[in-house]
């Protein structure tokens, strides 16, 4: 994926209006924030407040299973979040961040080629509890990981 393209919708998160578009993925609607024309990047912790940073979870897929959901909680104090995704198997695979269930409100959408990486990061609008999804239209292969901060420069990027 262009990085330039990766950049605007990482930071697209964030963004304060949304859209609609249809999912092949999934049957009911989904919901993209529009991206800014800019990357904005957050300056580093000014308030004196130690940095936070967390890895909640690893996944590996070992070829199972058609999907997989994992959960995650972003507070107001570590709203940045970060997922790399890595598809060694043989047909695409796509992420999706959805918001309060698998099947809420979509965040985020990525689609993975097969024998390819890619990170999703941004920071994310509200707190709350939030779903990495994960569907391949064959077998799921490959591995995910999440790291979530205060802020932009913990995500390591």
């Amino acid at each position: 994926m262009n990085k330039a393209i990766k950049r605007i919708f990482a930071t697209s998160i964030s963004a304060a209006s949304i859209f609609s578009v249809a999912s092949s993925a999934f049957a009911k609607e989904v919901f993209v924030p529009t991206p800014p024309s800019v990357l904005i990047k957050q300056p580093g912790n000014e308030t004196g407040v130690p940095f936070v940073s967390d890895k909640p979870w690893s996944i590996n897929f070992d070829g199972s299973r058609t999907s997989d959901s994992k959960m995650l909680v972003i507070s107001d104090d570590i709203p940045w979040l970060k997922v790399q995704m890595k598809n060694s198997g043989t047909t695409k695979m796509i992420v999706t961040i959805t918001q309060d269930s698998p099947q809420g409100k979509v965040w985020g959408i990525l689609t993975i080629a097969p024998g390819e990486s890619d990170n999703l990061w941004g920071k994310m609008p509200l707190a709350g509890t939030f779903y990495v999804n994960f569907t391949s239209t064959g077998t799921l292969k490959g591995a995910s990981s999440t790291r979530i901060a205060s802020t932009y420069e913990e995500l390591g990027l």
